[in-house]
């Protein structure tokens, strides 16, 4: 225990250094305008160097973009509220400004609905060959009805991350691979067809040589974007909107040998986006369903997509196609 006779001493000692009375609560008081001001200078330390991280995040953000708007690079929004969700839209990234960013999605949408709407959006750019693949949350806080394209408005994030390429392999696939394709309208409320002969001709289709209403761009183990004329997305029976449900037969040369693999795909549409130059639209279909048929039978045995959306099947074939074209490369 410190001596109150110690602490008076040193008081009086403390007092005729200094000329005046120093009292037990002025050393207090001295002490705590200390402590005081070191907080505050932590503090306002501290505030400055978060503000210095806040504008430099801020200049990232846009130097980001307006890459992305250089390269053309196209914005995926996907919808991630309750009622929305795994919906899709796609589009160049058209112009940024102080707060807000604008994505042309090309397909008239009911926009007007979606103010206020959660996204979680992905771009990928371009740099020396390489390609760095990025997201960033956001909120849809306007529209716009421009006689090119519809524009959705996205608030400006506070932040840009990095993040991993998609989860499944997307390739190209060489003509000579794709031996023919086939889509029908799907009523969501009935069951899938368990055979195929009562289906009827397709509403759209692809012989190679012979017939091209619809073509395949890209396909991966999870889904595939197909490409269509407008003026033939009126033969389908259905009106053709997001989330609609379509029926594809794709049939895919075998790696081993060159008979068909005929697999039924099952799908649903999460995005539309029109060309403007040769009026055609760019479907984005994701599997739920799939089922690999023998050549000449009529059976269909459906099987769901696997917990992360993919058909194990065409994965393989997907790999396979890839490994090849890699060889071709070399």
């Amino acid at each position: 225990m410190i001596d109150a006779s110690l602490i008076t001493k040193l008081l009086d000692r403390l007092s005729d250094l200094l000329g005046f009375t120093v009292s037990l609560e002025l050393v207090f008081a001295a002490l705590a305008t200390v402590l005081g001001a070191g907080f505050l200078f932590a503090y306002l330390r501290k505030r400055s160097i978060s503000r210095r991280y806040a504008r430099q995040k801020k200049r990232i953000v846009r130097e980001l973009l307006l890459s992305a708007i250089d390269q053309r690079s196209t914005l995926e929004l996907e919808f991630i509220s309750e009622d929305m969700h795994g919906r899709l839209l796609s589009g160049p990234c058209a112009s940024l400004s102080d707060d807000s960013v604008t994505v042309d999605i090309g397909v008239e949408h009911k926009l007007q609905t979606w103010i206020g709407e959660p996204v979680d959006v992905a771009f990928k750019l371009a740099y020396k060959g390489t390609s760095t693949y990025y997201h960033f949350p956001s909120q849809v806080i306007g529209w716009r009805d421009r006689p090119s394209a519809i524009s959705v408005e996205l608030a400006l994030p506070p932040q840009i991350l990095p993040m991993q390429k998609r989860t499944y392999m997307r390739i190209n696939p060489t003509p000579g691979h794709i031996l023919g394709m086939g889509l029908w309208s799907l009523d969501p409320t009935q069951p899938l067809p368990p055979h195929s002969t009562n289906l009827g001709c397709a509403s759209l289709s692809y012989r190679p040589g012979k017939l091209t209403q619809c073509s395949l761009l890209n396909l991966s183990a999870g889904g595939m974007r197909i490409e269509v004329p407008q003026a033939l997305l009126q033969q389908f029976p259905l009106s053709l909107t997001l989330q609609s449900q379509l029926l594809c037969l794709l049939l895919l040369r075998s790696p081993d040998s060159d008979l068909p693999m005929p697999f039924w795909l099952a799908s649903t549409v999460v995005s539309l986006v029109e060309d403007p130059e040769d009026l055609n639209v760019i479907i984005g279909l994701k599997f739920r369903a799939w089922s690999l048929s023998e050549t000449g039978s009529s059976n269909i045995l459906w099987f769901p997509a696997g917990k992360s959306g993919e058909v194990a099947p065409l994965a393989s074939w997907v790999l396979r196609q890839q490994l090849e074209q890699n060889k071709r490369r070399e």
